[in-house]
C-alpha cells in the first residue's frame, strides 16, 4: 500500500533545500559508510560456519521457539532454512539473543559452554566492527549518539528507497509550511522522540533499529496537523489498484497510523519497528500544534492550493460568463460577474465583462458606474494596461465625447493612460480634464509631455503645441511650445 500527498510541484521559490539535503545525507551514509558491512557479515558468516556455532544454537533456537509457542524450526529437515537465513532469523530476533546472551539458552552446566561462549563472542566481535551495528540504535542500551546516527542509516536499498521517497515527497511540502531551519528541527526532534519510543517499547530486551522512518513518520503526522481540514490531492496504490483522489489531510493521519503501526503491530514476526512510527507520528503532531500555536506555519504556502483551485474555478466562471455575453444573456453573465468581483475584487477582467455588460444592457447611470469600476483601477502589468485605453476610448464613444465621472477618477486614469502610450485616448483625457476648470494650470506639464511625444513636424504635434499656447499662455512651457513651432 502507497498513499502519498501529491499536490504541489516543485519551482525554485518553493525548492525544498533541506530535505534535498537530507535525503543526500542517507543516500551518502548507506552508499560509502555503510557500504563495507557486508562484506564484514560474510565474513562473520563464514566464521558461523566453520566453528560449528551454527551446530550449537540452531537447535537450542528450534527449541527455545517451541517451549515458546512459536513454532520449531529444524535445522536437520528437507525443509529447512538455509544456514545464512537461519543465522539471520537468529540475529533478528531479540528475545532469543537476549536470553541466549543471558545464558537461558546454552546454560552453564551444558559441557558446550565454554566453548560455545568464546566462540560467540568472536563472532559478536566481528559483527561489531560492521558500521551499522556499531551505530545502530540498541534497545537495551540509551546512547544518545546512536539516537542521532541511526536517523541516517538503513538495513537495505529497498529500505533507503522507500523511506526516500516519502522524504521526498512529504519533505517538500512540510518544509515549504515551515522554512528551512523550524524543517530540520522538527525533522531531528522527531527522529530522537520516535527513537525513545522505541527504546521504551523494547526495554530489557535485545535488538536493534534503524532507519529514517521515525523522522519521516514526525513529518507524515505533522502535515496531517498543518494542512488539517484541507482537501489535499493525493496519489494511492493498493495492490493494482491506483489513482488519485483528494481527501482532507487529516483522513490521511488515520490511514497512516493504521499502515505503519497497527498492520506491522498484528504480525507477530515483523521486522517492521511500528513503536518508532507510532512515537514518530505522535511527536510529529504535538509539534505541529506548537509551532501553529506560535504562529511558525506560513499559511500563504499552505493556503496556495485553494487559492489556485479558487483561480482556476473563477477563471472558468469568467470564461463562461464572457461566453453568455456573445450569446447576449447579459443577466445571467452579470450574476456570474458580480459574484467574482465579490468574491476577488479588483479583478480587471471581470470589471471590464461588467463594463461590457452595462455597454449591451445598461442605464447611463450603469454604465458610468461600470466604466468607474475599470478606470479607478490601477493597471497590474502591462498586459492589463493596454485594456485600459480601449475601455477609456469605448466609454467616450458612449459619453459622446463628454464623460460623467468624476474628476478624482479621471486624474487616477491620467497616469495608466500615459504609461500606456496611448496618445490619443491621453489627449482626450487631458482635453476633458482642462475643459472643467480651464483656470487650473497643473495639467500644463502633463500636455507638454504628450507635445513632445508626439511625431516632429506632424500636424498631431502642431496642433498640441497651439493648444497650449492658448489655453496656458502664461505657463513656463508656452516659451518653449514657440520654440518648437517656430522649429517647424
Amino acid at each position: 500500500m502507497l498513499i502519498l500527498p501529491l499536490h504541489r510541484t516543485w519551482t525554485r521559490a518553493n525548492f525544498p533545500l533541506a530535505t534535498v539535503l537530507l535525503v543526500l545525507v542517507n543516500v551518502f551514509v548507506y552508499a560509502f559508510l555503510q557500504s563495507g558491512d557486508a562484506a564484514i557479515y560474510r565474513q562473520a558468516q563464514a566464521y558461523y560456519e566453520e566453528t560449528g556455532l551454527g551446530a550449537i544454537e540452531f537447535p537450542a533456537y528450534a527449541q527455545w521457539l517451541a517451549e515458546h509457542g512459536r513454532g520449531a524450526v529444524s535445522a536437520q529437515t528437507p525443509t529447512a532454512p538455509p544456514p545464512g537465513a537461519m543465522l539471520a532469523q537468529i540475529e533478528s530476533d531479540g528475545a532469543f539473543l537476549a536470553d541466549l546472551h543471558a545464558d537461558r539458552v546454552i546454560r552453564p552446566a551444558d559441557p558446550r559452554h565454554a566453548l560455545w561462549q568464546n566462540q560467540r563472542a568472536q563472532f559478536d566481535a566481528i559483527l561489531d566492527r560492521a558500521f551499522s551495528r556499531a551505530h545502530a540504535l540498541r534497545f537495551s542500551h540509551f546512547e544518545p549518539g546512536r539516537i542521532v546516527s541511526s536517523m541516517f542509516m538503513h538495513g537495505s536499498l529497498d529500505h533507503l528507497l522507500g523511506n526516500m521517497l516519502f522524504l521526498l515527497a512529504v519533505g517538500m511540502l512540510v518544509e515549504g509550511a515551515l522554512g528551512h531551519r523550524v524543517f530540520l528541527g522538527l525533522y531531528v526532534c522527531g527522529g530522537i522522540l520516535a527513537a525513545l519510543a522505541t527504546l521504551a517499547w523494547h526495554r530489557g530486551s535485545q535488538g536493534n533499529s534503524l532507519g529514517a522512518s521515525g523522522a519521516i513518520a514526525a513529518l507524515m503526522g505533522a502535515y496531517c496537523v498543518i494542512w488539517g481540514r484541507r482537501k489535499v490531492r493525493v496519489f494511492y496504490w493498493l495492490f493494482v489498484v491506483f489513482d488519485y483522489v483528494k481527501v482532507p489531510a487529516l483522513l490521511m493521519l488515520g490511514l497512516w497510523f493504521a499502515w505503519l503501526v497497527v498492520v506491522p503491530s498484528l504480525d507477530p514476526h515483523s521486522r517492521i519497528d511500528y513503536a518508532d512510527h507510532a512515537g514518530g507520528l505522535l511527536a510529529g503532531i504535538g509539534i505541529a500544534f506548537a509551532l501553529r500555536q506560535r504562529g511558525l506555519v506560513r499559511r500563504e504556502f499552505v493556503d496556495e492550493d485553494e487559492r489556485i483551485e479558487r483561480t482556476r474555478h473563477d477563471d472558468a466562471e469568467l470564461e463562461r460568463a464572457q461566453r453568455l455575453i456573445g450569446e447576449m444573456e447579459i443577466p445571467r453573465a452579470r450574476e456570474i460577474l458580480l459574484r467574482l468581483d465579490r468574491d476577488q475584487p479588483g479583478r480587471l477582467p471581470v470589471r471590464i465583462a461588467l463594463y461590457r455588460c452595462a455597454r449591451y444592457q445598461g442605464t447611463p447611470a450603469q454604465v458610468d458606474a461600470a466604466a468607474a469600476g475599470v478606470l479607478e483601477l490601477s493597471a497590474p502589468n502591462d498586459a492589463t494596461a493596454r485594456e485600459l485605453p480601449s475601455v477609456w476610448e469605448d466609454y467616450l464613444k458612449a459619453c459622446a465625447g463628454t464623460p460623467r465621472l468624476p474628476t478624482a477618477t479621471l486624474l487616477r486614469l491620467l497616469p495608466v493612460l500615459q504609461q500606456s502610450a496611448a496618445d490619443d485616448a491621453v489627449d482626450g483625457l487631458l482635453r476633458t480634464l482642462i475643459e472643467r476648470d480651464p483656470s487650473d494650470a497643473t495639467l500644463a506639464p502633463d500636455w507638454f509631455a504628450l507635445c513632445l511625444r508626439t511625431p516632429d513636424g506632424t500636424p498631431a504635434r502642431r496642433a498640441r503645441l497651439a493648444f497650449l499656447l492658448e489655453r496656458y499662455p502664461q505657463s513656463p512651457y508656452a516659451p518653449k511650445a514657440r520654440f518648437l513651432l517656430g522649429q517647424g
